[in-house]
This record gives C-alpha cells, structure tokens and sequence, in this order.
C-alpha cells in the first residue's frame, strides 16, 4: 500500500475539527485567538482528550511567554499579569501558526502533523485501520464497542482520525506492533506511551483562555536549549539514536512518545495507518505535570493509574495536598502551582480528569472523563483541605467493613459445612452482595462527602457513612432472603460495619 497524496492536506490550524458547542467547531488558530469568547472544548474522547490539552498547552506556553524560565515569583507575576489581560494576542497566534504553518497539516506529503513519512518504506506492510481506531478489535484483541473487522473497516475522515493518532501516541500499548526495518535492524516491539493506564487532571477555568493559561506548568529558571514540540523540530529524529530528554513544557508534555505513526488516505479520507515502534533506547525518566505521583513498596515513584469504577471525588484531596497518606501522593505539579493564582480565578478553578483503564499491552477496559466542582481555592486553606481528606479516608474506611460484612452475610448463607468451617472460607465464592452494596453506597457516599466539605463538617466524619452502610446492608441483605439460616448470618455480621468507627485514621 501507498500513501495517495491528497491536496487537501487537513490543515488543523484552519480545518474545523475541536467542536466547542453541538453545532460548531473551530481550528486550533481561531481556538486561540478566540480562547477568551469560548468556554471549552466538548472533546469527543477522552485520551484524545488528554493528548489534546498537552498540545494546547504547549503553543499556549509560545504565544504567552510563559514557557520563558524565570524564577518562580517572577514567572508567576507574568502568568497573573497574562490573567488580567484576559487574552491572547492575535498578532503572536498568527505569527506562530504561520511559523510553522506546513507542520500543523495533518495529511502532509512530506511533514504529517504528529508523524513519521519514512514508515511508508521501513514498514514492509500496514498495521490497519482497526488498529488506529482505539473502539475497534484489531487482530486476536477483544470486541469492546464496534463489531467491525479488518476486512470491513470503513474509512474515517481526517477530523476524527487526528483524536485517534493522540490517543495512540499518548496511550499505545506495549508488546508485538507492526515490524520496522532501520539501517537493516527489524524490530517488531514496542514499549507503552508515557500515559498508558493513567489518570490525568487539568485545571478547568471559566473560559479556555483561562484554562490554558493555568494549566501551563512551571518551566523552571533555567534555559533548556532542545525544549521543542515535533512540530517545531526540522528534522525527523533517528529512531536508533538517544531519544531527547523530556525536559521542559514542550519536552515534557509531546517528547516522550514511543509508537511512531502514519496515517494513509485517500480521496481526503484516512484509509489505514502504520503504528510501530518510535525508539529503541529508553527515554529518560520525567514526571508529567498533569499526574498524580505516588510511592510503591519499594519505594519507587509511579503515576497513579485510571479506575474506571472510582469515582473523581476520591482523589480530590491528592489534588489538594502536598504529600498524602501512605503512599506519599503528590499532587500534580501543575495543580501545586495553581496556589499562587489571583483569587478570583482561584475561587472558579475546577479539575478535569481524563482516564484510560488499561493494562500495559492490549487490554483496554474503559476510558472515562470527570469534572470537581469549584475546589481549589482549598489549595490556600491547609486545614479544610486536611479536613475533606478525613471526610474521605472515612468514606473509603467505611466502604472497606461493608464489603467485608456483606462478603461475609454471602459466605455464611453459601457455607456447604453450614458453619463448621473457617469464617471466611475461600472456597466460596464473594457472591454478589458485595458488589450491590458498593453500587448503592458510592454515590450516597458522594453525596455526604460534598455536604460535609461545604458545611466545612470536618468533625467525626465516620458516624455519617457508617449510617449509610447499615441502610445499604439491610437493603442488599434483605434481597438473600427470611430463612433462619439467612437472618442469622444478617445479624451476626452487623458489626463488621460498627468497626468502621475503630478504624485507624491514616489515609
């Protein structure tokens, strides 16, 4: 197969591809010049979602100055002036897309946006336009939301295509992909892109203008002298070499990808694609600003993974504070510099997550976006904050004996020895009281903890969800049955909720 070489080159700077409202989208230079009339942009996937905002927040860094290194009062001072200017210059929007106008053309025959040209001709065969289509089974994988085939796949065009190739660079598995022979070295191996099975979070203003401009991080008082997105690089780089070190916004936020791609079209519609590997040595380690970092047993830092069945306000407190709990979570850095903004944007600023569930090579469980309400200005309040984290460590203590307590209502009923048995036979299964439970508790619980964070009820938080739990578990339980057998085992394991109340407070 062969690359047909559409005129229409689908120049994302121009083409109306970000849909802002149901009846309306925009390119990324009316995006920009317009960011302070638009509220936000209705991202129709969420890894493209996350893939997007990098890339956004990288030209919004060039056009503002802000990726200029400063000390940090310095280069805060210029973000708040940035603010009260209320947008960006369009004469510096213009400059920059027409900088690099050929390179934000998504279908180019010689520099594809986000591509790499040279696969046409190190690629032996094509890796097929199921598997660019995240939604689509490729191969021996799973149906997850479309039944097509490789052989029944339809063309997509170039506006849907562009959320796809963000999401395959951002969140690409690892293991086997399509083979690549460079300087006669076949490699038919990839390692995972640099968000594959997390959770992102990105500070959410009033207008894109002011989401932008917050969610650009820190770059540091020092000047990086390769800090350039791929767009903004002359030159290809040789995938058998040293990858750049993901240093600075750019580097940081688009230098760390590790699937290379090309798409293929014809008559203005993308027909297949190319997806292998990028890179063969390690790129150097590098937290991504927009993540939240936490400590494993051994006492390395990794990013906190997507959880497809815990709900957004569950991590609000590792958004608020510095180090949390056990696992030391750090809360994004990004997130950490919001501190320092004026309070009336402050007093505004939600967060936005966008999460993959996924395994490390092929198996994707579910993609999900969520929004907080309005709750950083607690980033100046140390002792809400805390507070809302007790609200939460309760929630979750909680959660934990009712489970257990139902697990056990389950096992006791299902017992083949009829009691003679240990208390927790492993030989019976959980059953499904357990699960009932938690999908009847969760969204209460959400209830209660928003309650309590604006009544600022801070105060023996457990009593509140222990009251919840014992209406749930009578609630399932009552679904098991009247036997003798069954109330007795109900009763019993009452307490198990109870205990919640002697639970040790750490998070």
């Amino acid at each position: 197969m062969h690359i047909v070489h559409d005129p229409r080159h689908f120049d994302l700077a121009t083409a109306k591809w970000l849909p802002i409202s149901t009846n309306h989208s925009v390119g990324l230079q009316e995006l920009f010049t317009h960011a302070h009339d638009l509220a936000d942009v209705e991202v129709p996937s969420p890894p493209g979602g996350a893939g997007l905002w990098r890339v956004l927040t990288v030209i919004a860094a060039r056009v503002s100055g802000l990726d200029e290194p400063a000390p940090f009062d310095t280069w805060t001072k210029r973000r708040e002036d940035a603010l009260a200017k209320g947008h960006f210059s369009a004469r510096k929007v213009t400059a920059y897309f027409d900088r690099h106008r050929s390179r934000f053309s998504l279908l180019h025959p010689e520099r594809p946006w986000l591509q790499d040209l040279r696969l046409a001709t190190e690629c032996k065969k094509t890796s097929g336009l199921n598997k660019l289509v995240l939604s689509w089974p490729a191969g021996n994988n799973q149906v997850w939301f479309d039944h097509h085939t490789d052989l029944d796949s339809r063309p997509i065009p170039p506006g849907e295509a562009v959320w796809y190739l963000l999401a395959q660079l951002y969140y690409g598995p690892s293991g086997r992909c399509t083979a690549r022979t460079v300087n006669g070295r076949n490699e038919a191996n990839s390692t995972a892109g640099p968000l594959r099975g997390t959770i992102s979070f990105h500070p959410l203003g009033r207008t894109v203008f002011e989401s932008l401009i917050v969610g650009i991080p820190y770059p540091g008082s020092h000047r990086l002298a390769d800090d350039l997105a791929p767009w903004e690089r002359d030159e290809l780089p040789h995938p058998l070499g040293l990858p750049p070190a993901p240093s600075g916004i750019a580097g940081r936020l688009t230098g760390r990808f590790r699937h290379a791609v090309l798409l293929s079209h014809h008559d203005g519609m993308v027909n297949d694609a190319w997806i292998t590997w990028a890179w063969r040595h390690p790129t150097p380690p590098a937290e991504d600003p927009f993540l939240i970092y936490q400590v494993n047993k051994t006492g390395d830092r990794y990013a906190r993974g997507a959880q497809s069945d815990r709900a957004l306000w569950r991590d609000v407190d590792a958004l608020l504070l510095e180090r949390l709990g056990e696992r030391d979570a750090q809360r994004p850095k990004v997130l950490g510099h919001a501190s320092e903004l004026p309070f009336d944007v402050l007093d505004h600023l939600r967060v936005r997550a966008f999460g993959f569930d996924q395994d490390g090579q092929t198996r994707d469980r579910q993609w999900f976006t969520a929004t907080t309400p309005a709750v950083l200005s607690l980033l100046r309040d140390d002792q809400s904050a805390s507070g809302l984290s007790r609200v939460r460590v309760a929630a979750e203590g909680v959660a934990v004996h009712l489970r257990s307590a139902l697990r056990s209502v389950w096992v006791a009923i299902n017992d083949p020895s009829n009691g003679q048995g240990p208390p927790a036979r492993k030989d019976v299964s959980p059953g499904p009281l357990r699960d009932q439970g938690e999908a009847w508790y969760w969204p209460e619980a959400e209830r209660i903890f928003w309650r309590k964070v604006w009544a600022r009820e801070f105060d023996d938080p457990t009593l509140d969800f222990i009251k919840l739990a014992l209406h749930i578990y009578d609630k399932v339980c009552d679904r098991a049955g009247n036997t003798p057998r069954v109330r007795r085992a109900v009763e019993r394991n009452r307490g198990h909720i109870f205990a919640a109340r002697n639970r040790p407070k750490a998070a």
